[in-house]
C-alpha cells in the first residue's frame, strides 16, 4: 500500500520539481509512526510538528535544500533535461538521497 500511495512522489511530485518526494514520505512515516488519532489531540499533532521540523532542518542542511530541482538542477518533466540527469547518474544520486532520509529518519525515530 505505502509504495502506491508515494508513487507521485518522485522528483518533487509528479517530476515538477517541487518538495522532494524522499522529504514528503519522511513526513508521512512520522505521521503514521506518532500521528495523533483524535483530531482534536493537540499534543501529539505538536510532537508531531516538532519531529517533522526537525527532519526538514536535518534535511535542509544534508542536502542544501528541500526542493527538488534546487538539489539536483533538473526539470525531470522535460524529457531533455531527464535524459541528462539520467546520463548523470541522477537516479543512482537520487537513490543515495532517498538512504539517507530513511536513516535521519529512522534516527530522529529512534528506530
Amino acid at each position: 500500500m505505502l509504495p502506491q500511495l508515494a508513487s507521485g512522489f518522485g522528483g518533487g511530485v509528479g517530476h515538477k520539481g517541487s518538495l522532494c518526494g524522499a522529504l514528503t514520505g519522511a513526513v508521512m512515516a512520522v505521521g503514521m509512526k506518532m500521528g495523533r488519532t483524535d483530531p482534536k489531540d493537540r499534543g501529539t499533532l505538536q510532537k508531531v510538528y516538532d519531529k517533522c521540523q526537525l527532519i526538514w532542518d536535518q534535511f535542509e542542511r544534508e542536502f542544501g535544500n528541500v526542493n527538488c530541482f534546487n538539489i539536483i538542477g533538473a526539470h525531470l518533466d522535460n524529457e531533455e533535461e531527464r535524459q541528462k540527469w539520467l546520463a548523470a547518474g541522477g537516479r543512482e544520486k537520487c537513490a543515495d538521497l532517498v538512504e539517507k532520509t530513511a536513516h535521519m529518519l529512522c534516527g530522529s525515530l529512534e528506530i
